[in-house]
């Protein structure tokens, strides 16, 4: 259990990276947090371990800012390997979504869903925003 939580951490910092360059670690740290709605919290000290194991992998590259805050950037190894590493289940895990999505398109066609919750609704419109970019691109 101990090494798929690491694997995640790792993706959810890859990510993270990919979509906010140059950010310190405890910006990577308050992303993952609201990514995962504060239900999973890796403790600081895993979050800059497993931060320096990345660099020495060169996955990521780390600098001091103006601020001397390290500051963290994602290099096109990085890149290469959360395309390799994490495609596999994106594609998993949008089976699923899609099914429970079109479950609750069908429930709501009974009048049975109650309104969805406005984070859901905002998730949607970002998930939508996101698909349509890269299904344009």
């Amino acid at each position: 259990m101990r090494r798929r939580r690491t694997q995640v951490l790792r993706h959810l910092i890859l990510a993270v990276l990919a979509t906010n360059p140059k950010l310190h670690g405890y910006g990577i740290y308050k992303r993952i947090v609201y990514v995962t709605q504060s239900v999973w919290k890796p403790s600081i000290g895993t979050l800059y371990r497993t931060l320096n194991e990345m660099v020495n992998e060169g996955l990521v590259r780390r600098e001091s800012s103006d601020y001397r805050r390290l500051e963290y950037e994602i290099t096109s190894t990085g890149l290469e390997i959360f395309v390799k590493e994490t495609l596999p289940h994106a594609t998993k895990a949008a089976g699923i979504l899609t099914e429970f999505l079109e479950a609750y398109r069908e429930i709501r066609k009974r009048g049975n869903l109650p309104e969805l919750p406005g984070e859901l609704v905002e998730k949607l419109h970002r998930l939508r925003k996101a698909l349509e970019e890269l299904a344009s691109s």
